[in-house]
């Protein structure tokens, strides 16, 4: 009866807090008169009455509903248990995820999620009472129809931690909408997203445990193949140096997410390109600057089949340096299984040559020849351990048990290596090895000391022309 919203709503939270489950400053009976009380001014206030405009409540409306939701939130979500109104909850959870108000919207999204979070992955799978089928459609529904991006995102975390217990039924309204249909919607969300770190996680993270699924259940369903290779190009644009690290932190969760169903699938259902593609994502991710990115990229080891592994790093967590050496190893393997060994030699010598050096010019001088931003000490001390020069020695001998493995098992008779292709290599290897020698020596007298940025980068690229020209020769082929 206060005048005053802002009173109102603060009376309102120390109802909450009367009435929640942490204090027992009241007898049981007082409290449950007082949550009684609270249930009959929350039934007739403008949160839940359609006919009441909360316009006309003025300065501080916001707040006051707000003050609402809390109660509300705490009836249903929070401790039902205590309020003893469980037939309210569907209709409060309605109403809530329905208010015009985004501040509300978003207040209850964030309980729900802090809520599910509490609970225990086996209390998920049964699904809570308040969490009832048409709560479910209603927070599916939102997740279609929301336009505010901090509801969207919260509303597609919520679904997150739903959908890694359940599969969801996703309809909008009485329309059930096929898997094509919510994989292109989530993939317009996620890409017109990047402007908004969380939603563009949420929606990514959210996307991907919906082609774990359907790589599980459906993985030759032609009509979703498009969607597959563009989340494959969404989810390798998340690992490039510039991004965050939230994003990156998100995508190395999706790569180790995805280990066991994409990247050593025996069915290599997203075929070579896209598969290629994450693995070079997720061994850039090994070898980030950050090492939490680094260490939750590890985690991979983890979801490879054991029979995969060997003995030393099954079933255990190793730290990245190893990881990336046991990711190698496995992805040669994996490029075994695939019967894809001819293009897998070929994809790691490009690997090895490096993409950035494929336009070397020889004539170019030095000064302009050079990336700066790509020299080896840029990242500091903290990312010593991953000289790329150590990398490229390390994918030079998986590249050459690669090799040996193919001319081993190789029908003398055929030729299954692209000629076109292993030409272009060699000769975009010798014409780098002969421009960064060139470049060395240009350099002034101790080039390690007068100029050691320069330095340090022609040697990586000398040393990875030199190592790519090796693995060229033990294929007898050089132009």
């Amino acid at each position: 009866q206060n005048s005053c919203v802002v009173t109102r709503g603060a009376f309102l939270d120390v109802l909450v807090c009367l009435c929640g489950p942490k204090l027992s400053l009241l007898d049981d009976s007082d409290v449950g008169e007082l949550r009684k009380e609270a249930l009959d001014i929350l039934v007739a206030s403008e949160l839940v009455c359609s006919n009441s405009s909360s316009a006309a409540l003025g300065p501080g409306s916001t707040q006051y509903l707000l003050s609402l939701a809390r109660v509300a939130l705490s009836a249903t979500v929070k401790a039902p248990e205590l309020w003893r109104g469980p037939q309210l909850t569907t209709q409060l959870l309605k109403c809530l995820l329905h208010c015009p108000q985004y501040e509300v919207r978003e207040l209850v999204l964030e309980g729900i999620l802090r809520r599910l979070g509490d609970e225990e992955e086996e209390e998920r799978k049964r699904r809570p009472l308040w969490l009832d089928e048409t709560t479910m459609s209603n927070l599916i529904s939102l997740a279609l129809q929301e336009t505010h991006p901090q509801c969207l995102a919260k509303v597609l975390q919520v679904l997150c931690v739903l959908s890694s217990s359940n599969e969801l039924q996703w309809r909008d309204g009485v329309q059930i909408l096929s898997q094509e249909e919510i994989l292109l919607h989530l993939l317009n969300v996620a890409e017109h997203s990047v402007h908004s770190v969380e939603l563009h996680c949420a929606a990514l993270t959210l996307l991907s445990q919906l082609v774990g699924q359907l790589v599980k259940s459906d993985p030759e369903d032609v009509s979703v193949l498009a969607c597959l290779a563009r989340w494959g190009t969404l989810v390798c644009s998340c690992c490039s140096e510039e991004q965050p690290a939230e994003v990156k932190l998100m995508a190395a969760s999706v790569l180790v997410n995805c280990t066991s169903t994409v990247l050593t699938n025996p069915a290599l259902p997203l075929g070579l390109d896209t598969t290629e593609s994450l693995w070079k994502c997720l061994v850039t991710l090994l070898q980030d600057e950050d090492q939490e990115v680094r260490d939750s990229a590890s985690d991979f080891i983890s979801n490879v089949p054991s029979h995969l592994l060997s003995t030393d790093v099954a079933g255990t967590s190793v730290c990245p340096p190893v990881a990336l050496d046991s990711g190698i190893a496995l992805l040669c393997r994996s490029f075994e299984l695939w019967d894809r060994v001819p293009a897998g030699i070929l994809i790691l010598i490009e690997w090895l040559l490096g993409a950035e050096e494929g336009n070397y010019e020889p004539g170019v001088e030095v000064a302009s020849s050079l990336d700066e931003d790509k020299f080896l000490f840029e990242k500091g001390d903290l990312n010593l351990w991953a000289e790329p020069i150590q990398w490229v020695k390390l994918l030079h001998r998986h590249l050459i048990s690669l090799i040996e493995t193919f001319k081993q098992t190789q029908d003398p008779r055929t030729r299954d290596l692209d000629e076109a292709q292993l030409h272009k290599q060699s000769a975009q290897a010798e014409a780098q090895a002969l421009g960064s020698q060139w470049a060395l020596d240009s350099l002034p007298a101790l080039p390690q000391f007068s100029c050691t940025m320069e330095h340090a980068q022609l040697i990586l690229r000398h040393q990875r022309a030199s190592l790519a020209l090796d693995a060229l020769g033990r294929l007898k082929y050089k132009t």
